[in-house]
């Protein structure tokens, strides 16, 4: 027992180590706060070298990054959007360093639920910078030509038709092709379709705003570009209106950055923190955050949606007489059979231990238990590594118009007991 606990805390400490380490690479500051006071309760290097906090500072949470925000209006929005929505996505945000230096953050939020208790994992790019060098170009011209032909990011001016009028040279790195075919290109081929709908919404949206003197409300948003050699990259633009001197609108000016490394990062801590480290299957919380959607859409919809809890039978003996190393290989090739019999909509996770859970969207209760048997089967066909023949007890439950999970894994749970007392090695459901 000792020697297992000990096991069960390092892997944890690895995780620990894994998800910190690329927590500190993210170049933008990244931030796991409380929604409810905004208190600090995780952060990266970012933050403090950017809003010149101390460690000890954000370490005994007396900071609470809401309170740097400058204009108090657009923070309570921010929260509101946020509570309303779950998520915001490039929200501009002007925040105050310790230094009294102002600071323009492009703030991406969720929320996210840390033992229940409802969170916000926000990422904020400093972009003040970025906006100086957009006031500069809206000043002059011969600046913005000087800047954009010398600038890493590309930038381009475009009209209201969706063509290019001016392209930096950068786009050639980014892209693969010249500027020249770039400003050839039509809008279908510089953008990705799911991309090009922002586009197409975007000139809509800025035709409507110029012909009745309307503002022009900036853009920012993730795009997804093809490249020259059939490959696609992700970038992040940034879209304003050009006026002249009269405060006649002339065209739209774009900054298009590469974000390719923070889109594999962000790819990175997502799957870490919904993956159990030994089985590579999905972890308590995704199947929590799942099952939670189903309810959701079997409530509105009536669309049934069904659930199996798996556990390996006789597994403590596994482990005492093969060893633990063993036993883990066991679970890792259970879960190999298990996702190579379900179907791709279907969620496979370690619910705890040698238990596993997995989640049959639009599967009624008959259909969840033929699976199960279909699984039964192949787990005590197959030749486990060094532990040979293993058998596994499978309980079987189906929506029942629960209003929480803790109902439908009841009934599951007390299916798999049922399944154990009757003499292991079979399925049981309850209806």
């Amino acid at each position: 027992m000792t020697k297992k606990l000990e096991a069960t805390i390092q892997e944890i400490k690895e995780v620990q180590e894994h998800f910190e380490m690329i927590f500190n690479t993210i170049p933008d500051m990244t931030i796991i706060s409380s929604i409810e006071d905004g208190t600090v309760i995780a952060y990266n290097q970012a933050i403090l070298e950017i809003m010149k906090f101390s460690k000890e500072e954000l370490d005994n949470k007396s900071i609470k990054i809401t309170d740097y925000c400058v204009d108090l209006d657009e923070r309570d929005k921010f929260l509101d959007s946020l509570k309303k929505e779950g998520f915001v996505k490039n929200a501009e945000v002007v925040f105050r360093s310790k230094c009294d230096q102002i600071i323009i953050g492009l703030v991406s939020s969720r929320i996210i639920r840390i033992k229940g208790i409802p969170h916000t994992l926000s990422v904020i790019r400093d972009i003040t910078e970025l906006k100086a060098i957009e006031k500069k170009l809206k000043e002059s011209e011969e600046l913005h030509r000087l800047l954009a032909d010398n600038a890493a990011d590309v930038i381009w001016t475009m009209g209201l038709d969706g063509r290019f009028t001016y392209v930096s040279p950068s786009v050639e790195k980014l892209r693969g092709y010249t500027v020249e075919e770039v400003m050839a290109q039509s809008p279908e081929e510089m953008l990705c379709p799911e991309s090009l709908i922002h586009l197409q919404k975007g000139l809509e949206t800025a035709s409507h705003q110029i012909q009745n003197n309307l503002p022009f409300n900036v853009f920012r948003g993730e795009l997804e570009q093809p490249c020259k050699n059939g490959t696609t990259v992700w970038t992040e633009a940034t879209v304003s209106g050009i006026y002249s001197e009269d405060r006649r609108f002339v065209g739209m000016l774009g900054v298009t950055r590469d974000i390719s490394e923070r889109k594999i990062m962000e790819d990175e801590i997502l799957k870490l923190s919904v993956t159990d480290k030994l089985t590579q299957s999905y972890n308590r919380l995704k199947l929590d955050e799942t099952m939670d959607e189903q309810l959701k859409l079997s409530k509105i919809t009536a669309v049934p949606f069904s659930i199996l809890i798996l556990d390996i039978d006789h597994f403590k003996h596994v482990n005492d007489t093969y060893g633990h190393q063993v036993g883990d290989q066991v679970l890792v090739e259970l879960v190999s059979i298990l996702k190579n019999h379900v179907r791709n909509e279907d969620v496979v996770g370690r619910w705890g231990g040698e238990e596993f859970l997995i989640i049959l969207p639009n599967t009624d209760l008959e259909g969840g238990a033929r699976l199960a048997e279909k699984l039964r089967n192949a787990v005590s066909a197959n030749q486990f590594t060094r532990a040979g023949k293993v058998t596994s007890s499978i309980g079987v439950a189906a929506y029942q118009g629960d209003s929480a999970q803790e109902s439908i894994v009841s009934r599951a749970d007390a299916a798999l007991y049922l399944a154990k007392e009757n003499g292991r090695n079979r399925v049981e459901y309850l209806k």
